[in-house]
């Protein structure tokens, strides 16, 4: 099947966040105190809160997203490394986008009380790691054979 890795990196994001948002989205939990604890906070907004309090322009836009990265991607041969990387971003943009469409907010919990300026969730995360990875794999990496 092509772009295997592609779909087990979306699926694993995806099933990380939704598990996480239903074990943690409500928590107030000091879990290293002065460093990390996981808060519930409700996120109308993209990154940092911008868009706020227009979430139908959100969902509209990560579905957007979501549907030009599938049939671009259908269309391309991938490495390994661009599958697994492309994976988190699509999974973490599923799992914020579903969110967005049922609830009308994002569920943020993972607050790294040290920074005071965020709180983020494990779709943020995954697309972050993801977006790193084929950052990386653009301006450093050798040309993989495909597999």
């Amino acid at each position: 099947m092509k772009h295997t890795r592609l779909y087990i990196a979306a699926a694993a994001a995806l099933a990380l966040d939704r598990a996480g948002k239903l074990l943690w989205g409500e928590a107030n939990i000091d879990l290293i105190p002065g460093v990390l604890a996981f808060r519930g906070v409700r996120n109308t907004g993209m990154a940092f809160g911008w868009l706020g309090g227009m979430p139908w322009l959100l969902v509209l836009l990560s579905a957007a997203f979501c549907a030009g990265a599938w049939l671009l991607l259908r269309r391309r041969e991938l490495g390994r490394l661009m599958q697994y990387a492309l994976g988190l971003i699509l999974g973490g943009a599923l799992g914020n986008l579903l969110d967005r469409v049922f609830l009308g907010y994002v569920i943020d919990f993972i607050d790294p009380v040290f920074l005071h300026w965020f709180v983020c969730n494990p779709a943020d995360i995954a697309i972050t790691c993801g977006a790193a990875m084929a950052a990386g794999r653009l301006l450093f990496g050798k040309e993989e054979s495909h597999p």
